[in-house]
């Protein structure tokens, strides 16, 4: 099972490097083609889809947990029951969610945009509201997905959703301006939805779908796990997609292309984090469903998440500003400022990221949902005030703040109400990690400005140089030897194949 979680990370960690690569090239030929303001306009559109994402709400996350013990008992008939159940609420769920933004497009004033803009806006968006109800619809086969540890499926779908998107998009933006951007968005989806059917249907042949099979007993289960996921999930989409509404109203839709370069470069990198450390979550569940204690993969989960964050952002502080330059030139300079402060920000989060984990594992979950809410409220409190006296980096400095609080204080402490776990050593870790990030992310990028880094054959030669110093200093100041030593013979196993027989027959 370990080989099958780390095989798992590795195709997540590629699949989000080709999401990165095709993001990276995107950009700068989006800015080119629509301008900041149309740039601003699509991204704010996305941003507005996202508030409809089910992935945040909680149900997928009760639908694997629920396969994940269905497949350890070995019960393929209640398999199909879940996924018959989740396919019946989804598409419930969904319909509900296109109907509530057609409603919102009847008043879209709201969404800070006015003009022909706002009429290209509505008309946008009723029109991928379709992307909302298949996105429902799909969400049981990724936890089924999931649920069988094959997140390697998911991730090889994504990447070559992201392949034709970004295909897509550089032949048709040029003549259908912003509209090319919507063809490609669903052409691609439609693609990847039937590759993960069929797949499904691959792995698991007894799959299938029936409305006689949808039980209301698994329904009740479903909603008494996810009631307080929901509300969390709410919570942390109204924290996270606020953010451009609140720009577009304080300021303008350049302003909105402004912050998105410095979030855009955040959720990568995180996203990287989690394609090595999220393939842990179905470990827990499992764990939780044998009732097994998991305080030490807790430990060392925690660990592994401040080592592959703190490599991964201690990378971007560096060489952040230098990137930036030569990605989207100097108009988006000040980006960088509110990049600096969001590497910080993340490091806090990915101190508690084992934490929740673990609690929903452990449907120890229900007070977080208080938490997430009590954040989101005190986040868009902090970043109007701030916003509003200091601009763009107000916004960032109230995202630092809140982070500390409800991630390296408010989380852990109800983490510890039900898990009375030793933390010290893992704060000490987190205070490295910071002081890592901090002292050698600025000196390292006052060096690059000392070199002046002009060209991006320069900018790749300083970053081959510097990564294996930095994975290197993060391993001897983050990593335990019982982590190290797993690591070293996962790496060597891979690499020497008499090894490698050995390593597999000690998992």
């Amino acid at each position: 099972m370990k080989k099958q979680l780390l095989t798992s990370s590795l195709f997540r960690f590629l699949e989000r490097g080709i999401v990165v690569l095709t993001s990276f090239l995107l950009t700068p030929f989006f800015i080119n083609e629509l301008g900041s303001t149309h740039y601003g306009l699509w991204l704010l559109i996305l941003s507005i889809l996202g508030w409809f994402n089910v992935v945040d709400l909680g149900f997928p996350l009760a639908i694997q947990r629920q396969i994940v013990q269905a497949l350890e008992l070995n019960d393929k008939q209640r398999v199909n029951v879940i996924f018959s159940t989740g396919i019946v609420l989804f598409t419930v769920l969904g319909g509900f969610s296109v109907l509530t933004l057609v409603g919102l497009t009847t008043v879209p004033a709201i969404f800070g945009v006015e003009g022909l803009d706002q009429i290209t806006l509505v008309d946008i968006l009723l029109i991928l509201s379709v992307k909302i109800l298949w996105g429902f619809m799909m969400n049981p086969f990724h936890g089924f997905f999931s649920g069988m540890l094959r997140f390697d499926i998911d991730a090889n779908i994504s990447s070559l959703n992201a392949i034709v998107k970004a295909i897509m998009v550089f032949l048709l933006l040029s003549d259908l301006n912003i509209w090319g951007a919507v063809v490609a968005t669903l052409a691609s989806d439609v693609l990847t939805n039937i590759l993960k059917i069929h797949y499904a249907k691959r792995l698991f042949p007894e799959l299938r779908f029936s409305f006689k099979l949808a039980s209301k007993k698994e329904l009740i289960d479903l909603f008494a796990y996810s009631k307080h996921l929901v509300i969390n999930g709410i919570a942390n989409t109204i924290g996270t997609k606020s953010r451009p509404l609140i720009i577009t109203q304080l300021f303008d839709l350049p302003s909105l292309a402004l912050a998105s370069i410095a979030s855009n470069l955040i959720m990568h990198t995180s996203a990287f984090v989690s394609s090595i450390t999220g393939v842990f979550s179905p470990l827990f569940n499992k764990k939780a469903a044998r009732n097994e204690n998991m305080e030490q993969l807790f430990n060392q989960t925690t660990r592994i998440n401040l080592f592959a964050s703190t490599v991964l952002f201690l990378s971007l502080f560096i060489f952040g500003k230098v990137f930036i330059l030569l990605w989207v030139g100097y108009e988006f300079e000040y980006a960088v400022n509110l990049l600096y402060l969001g590497v910080i920000s993340s490091l806090f989060a990915a101190f508690s990221n084992s934490a929740n984990t673990v609690l929903f594992a452990q449907a120890n979950h229900k007070y977080i949902s208080v938490i997430t809410i009590t954040s989101v409220v005190f986040n868009i409190t902090l970043s109007i005030i701030l916003g509003l006296k200091f601009g763009l980096i107000g916004l960032a400095a109230g995202g630092v703040v809140n982070s500390a609080i409800f991630n390296v204080f408010a989380k852990v402490f109800l983490f510890k109400q039900y898990n009375n776990y030793n933390m010290r050593e893992l704060y000490w870790c987190l205070s490295k990690s910071l002081l890592i990030t901090i002292i050698l992310g600025m000196a390292g990028s006052y060096l690059l400005d000392y070199l002046a880094i002009n060209t991006w054959l320069e900018f790749l030669l300083s970053a081959t140089l510097a990564f294996p110093f930095i994975i290197l200093i993060c391993w001897v100041l983050l990593l335990n030897k019982d982590i190290k030593k797993t690591l070293l013979h996962y790496v060597i196993a891979r690499i020497v194949p008499g090894v490698k027989k050995k390593f597999i027959k000690e998992l």
